[in-house]
């Protein structure tokens, strides 16, 4: 049974509240064990309607759970997406206020720039890079707002799929030729490596996400836009990061960006 929409504008601004304040809440599932997928989404896109109407902006979207391990601990039958805000947007080499975030976590992703509009159903993952105007080394940040990261699918989706902060690099590099699949990625934690990885680790590729995105957007009536940027899922394992900490992530063909908590 889909839950009300009293619940849904409840859980909405419990997340708001927790967000704002940097104190998580309980798992929502505990209390509405009820919900489902696309409870959890009409949360999020209520969740967006209230931020949107105190003056944020979408400037994208991001891709998760791009990999049969997030999948797993998340309990997802496939992956998800939520919207990028321009105020979670650092400058690269930038600073990211610790004491505004709960428990932070850093991820490796590859960054796509729009040129065109991409619409689903029916995307493929050439049609998806042939409305790109390109791909940017980057990192995301996400952070929970449920107890001790013990978010399933409901509170996952529900909580904007953890967005926080995203950090894109400048450095613009056209599609055309690059193995996006093969594309490596270092990360650097206070000057020594934590991971390596491949863009296989996103759906096999990043061009597999985006097309994903594209599709399943169509799904909610919406659609990528030209101009917008696209973060299409984590390349490595979640990071956590706390004041002081330091990370860089060099790609290959990409370059480097880099991030630090203060």
């Amino acid at each position: 049974m889909a839950i009300t929409p009293e619940v849904i504008a409840a859980i909405a601004e419990l997340y708001l509240e927790a967000e704002r304040r940097a104190m998580p809440a309980e798992p929502i599932r505990t209390r509405y064990p009820e919900i489902g997928e696309d409870d959890a989404y009409a949360i999020q896109a209520d969740l967006l309607r209230r931020k949107l109407s105190d003056g944020a902006t979408v400037v994208g979207y991001k891709a998760g759970g791009t990999n049969p391990g997030a999948q797993a601990n998340f309990g997802l039958s496939q992956a998800v997406y939520g919207a990028l805000l321009r105020h979670g947007q650092v400058l690269d080499g930038g600073p990211i206020e610790s004491r505004d975030l709960i428990h932070p976590r850093v991820e490796c992703e590859v960054a796509f720039r729009m040129a065109a509009d991409l619409a689903g159903p029916g995307v493929t993952p050439e049609s998806a890079l042939a409305a790109v105007a390109g791909a940017m080394a980057a990192f995301e940040i996400v952070d929970s707002r449920t107890v001790g990261w013990g978010a399933k699918m409901p509170e996952m989706i529900a909580d904007s799929v953890f967005a926080a902060r995203y950090v894109v690099s400048d450095h613009l590099v056209p599609v055309a030729g690059l193995d996006l699949a093969g594309l490596g990625v270092t990360l650097l934690k206070n000057g020594e490596q934590v991971a390596h990885a491949t863009g296989a680790n996103v759906l096999g590729s990043p061009a597999n996400s985006l097309a994903w995105l594209a599709n399943r957007m169509a799904s909610h009536g919406r659609a990528l836009r030209a101009g917008e940027i696209v973060l299409a899922g984590s390349l490595t394992p979640l990071v956590v990061a706390a004041a002081g900490d330091s990370f860089e992530a060099s790609f290959d063909h990409l370059g480097t960006v880099r991030v630090r908590f203060v």
